[in-house]
């Protein structure tokens, strides 16, 4: 499917950056990771939405990591199935860079294919300081562009530009901050409108971490990648370490939509072996 971390959403790791090595909890390199997730979309007009994931994640080498992607589920009552690949660069510490895309089964809702590109960069890091007294500790940043078409009548094409920027904090926390734009082209018209959204990462102990986030016409929890124009989404998520190698999560969001007066409720859960 479309975005990265499509179906997994968990943690709210869209607004994160994606090509952070993985790691135990205790911060040990690993070499992949599986997760399984399930997220669901109840609209107040009674449209529903089930989707299920298995997320694999390799380590090829130091540098070079892998991911794909498989989905399936029903949206509006079609059955749709897809997958995607990821391939993430990381020449150093500081960079790295990811590209891929994916494709599902055509219905008349779901993006038919997609494609992205990610690079980010860690622009500033404070000295080592074990007592942690700066309170900025490092601030990253990253910019994705994401294309999309869907097998809509009359035919929609989406191409989504999202910088953000990651101030890491003392305790583990953070604060992620994205301000992009959307392209819209429907029946040969096209427009432009900003998007953004807000995340604050809570550590609140070693192996617990709460994430409420705020956004207006973005994706922070649209899983099945709907063209969010006229939207503002409020909610949180949950991260849970259940050893230093397995985890679980959830989300809530609420999204409500301008242009046409819907509502939803999104929401997700999922379970993840890191090895």
């Amino acid at each position: 499917m479309a975005f990265k971390r499509i179906a997994e959403i968990i943690g709210l790791a869209l607004l994160a950056t994606s090509a952070l090595a993985q790691t135990n909890r205790d911060g040990d390199l690993t070499q992949g990771q599986i997760s399984f997730g399930f997220d669901g979309l109840d609209y107040n007009t009674g449209r529903t939405a089930r989707v299920g994931s298995i997320d694999a994640t390799l380590r090829l080498s130091r540098q070079v990591t892998l991911e794909t992607l498989a989905t399936g589920g029903t949206y509006f009552g079609e059955a749709f199935g897809g997958g995607a690949v990821y391939l993430t660069w990381k020449p150093n510490r500081k960079s790295y860079l990811t590209a891929g895309g994916g494709h599902n089964s055509n219905t008349s809702t779901t993006v038919a294919w997609s494609g992205s590109l990610e690079a980010g960069r860690t622009v500033y890091q404070s000295e080592h300081d074990p007592l942690h007294r700066n309170f900025i500790r490092a601030v990253e940043t990253d910019l994705n562009v994401t294309d999309r078409a869907y097998s809509l009548s009359p035919s929609v094409h989406i191409l989504l530009v999202n910088p953000t920027a990651v101030v890491y904090l003392p305790r583990d926390w953070a604060l992620a901050l994205r301000a992009g734009a959307i392209h819209t082209t429907l029946a040969g018209g096209s427009t432009w409108k900003p998007s953004g959204g807000a995340k604050l990462n809570i550590t609140l102990t070693r192996r617990l971490n709460v994430s409420p986030a705020v956004a207006f016409d973005s994706e922070l929890s649209d899983v099945l990648q709907l063209n969010n124009i006229s939207s503002r989404e409020f909610g949180g998520g949950m991260h849970f370490w259940l050893t230093k190698n397995a985890n679980v999560g959830a989300y809530y969001f609420r999204v409500l939509y301008g242009a046409n007066h819907l509502a939803s409720h999104s929401y997700g859960v999922s379970y993840a072996l890191r090895f």
